[in-house]
């Protein structure tokens, strides 16, 4: 199975400009894409309230030029990130857990139905 799992922080109300760049890089040369039909899905987090909702929608963008179908159900957008996890990197919001998991599963049935 070859799809693609975006995580991203926001960055001024877009996404990261190293992720931008890995994407405009991958896409050239024209015709040779390394992204194309390769379905993705998109997880943004921020450490505010407003849980990367730009970074998810610019990226969104971004896929659709590059022919990439992207996961619409569920949106993933983690809000004030740092606390979802302990020192020791573990994710420590069961809630939270539980629709990550549920949200993986989503997506490998989305992508399935393009990687046949």
């Amino acid at each position: 199975m070859e799809g693609i799992i975006f995580i991203t922080p926001e960055h001024n109300r877009s996404l990261p400009a190293a992720l931008k760049n890995a994407l405009d890089v991958g896409s050239r040369p024209y015709g040779k894409s390394v992204w194309n039909s390769k379905p993705a899905m998109i997880i943004s987090s921020s450490i505010s309230g407003i849980s990367g909702f730009g970074a998810n929608h610019h990226l969104r963008q971004s896929l659709t030029f590059l022919n990439m179908p992207t996961m619409q159900q569920p949106e993933i957008y983690l809000a004030n990130v740092q606390d979802y996890f302990n020192e020791k990197g573990e994710l420590v919001k069961e809630d939270s857990a539980k629709f990550l998991k549920d949200a993986l599963k989503s997506y490998l049935n989305f992508a399935e139905k393009y990687l046949k």
